[in-house]
């Protein structure tokens, strides 16, 4: 089927060639990654590939101060939250950005994170957090506190011998 872009850097320059969807899921995606549109193409290029056309609104953190591009060429090309908060969505993908090493609550955007997760209890129908907002997400829902590593650790890793008493497990 086919992904599109309503906005983004990509649409704005016509780089992504949108076409005609039949009852597209409608996708939110809060990009805070400091390559945007590179993260934009790579979204795009892997929703494209659904048995589902979608469609794909690009959201930025009002709140932040960008260092890789400036927040005039954000805003005339992604939608805010206040834009879109009466809108409902099927999904929302939070991405995150490389402030990993900072207390979640100096993150210049922490609040406005706190915001949308709260509202996309009731305006989305799934939410996927990737990157630092995976970690955010944890600590926000699980109390689940950063560790410091040596180096950066990243992939899908299997779990086993999880503690009887771990709030992400299942208790039966």
């Amino acid at each position: 089927m086919t992904a599109n872009a309503k906005n983004g850097f990509l649409h704005q320059k016509q780089a992504w060639q949108n076409q005609k969807l039949i009852q597209p899921l409608q996708i939110l995606v809060w990009n805070l990654m400091p390559t945007k549109e590179n993260t934009e193409e790579q979204f795009l290029s892997l929703l494209n590939d659904l048995d589902q056309d979608v469609e794909l609104t690009f959201l930025y953190a009002c709140s932040h101060h960008f260092k890789t591009v400036p927040k005039d060429a954000v805003a005339d090309c992604y939608a805010c939250w206040h834009q879109i908060k009466d809108q409902n969505f099927d999904g929302l993908i939070l991405t995150g950005a490389p402030v990993e090493q900072l207390p979640f609550e100096d993150v210049d955007y922490w609040q406005e994170f706190l915001t949308i997760k709260d509202w996309a209890k009731d305006h989305v129908g799934q939410t996927i957090n990737a990157c630092w907002s995976a970690q955010a997400a944890l600590y926000q829902d699980f109390g689940i506190k950063k560790r410091r590593l040596p180096a950066k650790l990243f992939g899908i890793y299997e779990a086993s011998n999880w503690p009887k008493k771990l709030p992400l497990k299942n208790q039966d």
